[in-house]
């Protein structure tokens, strides 16, 4: 078992990525301080037609801002995220 040590305050969370469509159901690990547009490049490269649509996503019913970080958006680890294609 491999062991990680890091900067006061960071954490890694677990967290799951699905879409309203059921196409996607995406684990992702990453830290809480990263925020919501690093989710949004790992997706994106994954899952590249989706680069095509306007997309938000939501968690717990709120919207996510995709300019500020994991724990400003209120994600916890174990959190599942719902992607909403808008169609336009």
């Amino acid at each position: 078992m491999k062991s990680y040590f890091l900067p006061n305050g960071e954490k890694l969370f677990s967290i799951k990525i699905q879409s309203t469509d059921g196409n996607i159901d995406l684990p992702i690990t990453i830290k809480n301080t990263e925020y919501f547009s690093k989710i949004e490049q790992i997706l994106y490269q994954k899952i590249t037609k989706y680069t095509e649509t306007e997309n938000f996503f939501l968690v717990n019913g709120e919207r996510i801002n995709r300019f500020l970080t994991l724990e400003q958006n209120k994600i916890k680890n174990n959190d599942i995220l719902t992607l909403v294609r808008n169609v336009i």
